[in-house]
Parts: C-alpha cells; sequence; structure tokens
C-alpha cells in the first residue's frame, strides 16, 4: 500500500511541477489579454526613439495601440511584454523600470516604459535585460541578431 502512495505522490508532485511550467512557457500573449477599448491599429501616440545605436518604440495601452505595437514587431529585433499574473488573471503593466546591459558590461539603455510592449533594435550581440517592477527585478539574458526576432516576457506575481 505505501509503494502505491508513493506513486500517487510523485504523480501529483509532477502534475503540479508541468503546470507551473507551462504556465510561464508560452511565448506570446493571449488574445484575451489585449484590452477591448479600440478596435483599430493606431501607432500615432507611440514614435519611435533613437539613443546611441539603438532605436525602440514603448508603449501598448489600449487595444488599438496593443495591436499596432504587436503588428509592428515583426520591424524589430527585440520584442519585450511585461505581464504581472495573479492566479488565472495576467494584466499588462506599464511603467517598468528597463535596463539593457551588452556583453562589455555597458548600459545600452536605462528608461521607464510607456506601455506593456518595448521593441528594439540593438546592435547584433548579447545583452542581459533588467526589468523592475514594484521594487522586483527580473533578468534575462538575450541573443539579438538581424536574421532572427527574439522575444522575452516578463512575469511578476500580483502581491495578495
Amino acid at each position: 500500500m505505501s509503494y502505491l502512495k508513493h506513486i500517487l505522490i510523485a504523480a501529483a508532485v509532477l502534475v503540479s511541477i508541468l503546470t507551473a511550467t507551462t504556465t510561464y512557457a508560452y511565448t506570446t500573449v493571449p488574445e484575451e489579454m489585449i484590452p477591448e477599448d479600440a478596435a483599430e491599429p493606431d501607432m500615432s501616440a507611440v514614435t519611435p526613439v533613437t539613443e546611441g545605436d539603438v532605436t525602440y518604440l514603448t508603449g501598448g495601452i489600449g487595444k488599438a495601440e496593443s495591436v499596432a505595437m504587436r503588428g509592428n514587431a515583426k520591424n524589430y529585433a527585440l520584442e519585450i511584454v511585461f505581464v504581472e499574473k495573479s492566479g488565472a488573471l495576467e494584466e499588462y503593466l506599464s511603467e517598468v523600470k528597463l535596463q539593457i546591459i551588452d556583453s562589455s558590461k555597458n548600459t545600452v539603455l536605462d528608461i521607464d516604459t510607456q506601455g506593456p510592449y518595448f521593441l528594439a533594435n540593438l546592435p547584433q550581440g548579447k545583452y542581459q535585460v533588467s526589468a523592475e517592477y514594484n521594487g522586483v527585478v527580473k533578468t534575462q539574458l538575450v541573443s539579438v541578431s538581424k536574421k532572427k526576432h527574439s522575444k522575452l516576457i516578463f512575469w511578476w506575481r500580483m502581491a495578495e
């Protein structure tokens, strides 16, 4: 009987681990997370900014701007999305402190985002991307190349 009990416990642990990792494994933002306050793509409020060798867009507040940012993502080497999660509820974030550091430890960009999407054309190379929201810093590494679009999603758990 204890052998069966151990198998059931191991199966339950495996299911919970698989559930936890698949929750964060996808790299696309589900359509239901896009706000429904507008229908037509509109990039008029979002203007590309150039700082040094980096040209970027930040925005995506409202459905129109969000759809436009998503549609424009293919024109940029790097796409980043910021999301807060509480149980099954997921919300986009803005005003995330974003810092990008190159492989030589030089700060390439240090900004506060204006919406849940950040699109950038950076020189080809490897970067450390740090995002801070509500005092919690998340860091990911990314390789940027002209041949491949890279996408990062930063997730924070909502404080309960």
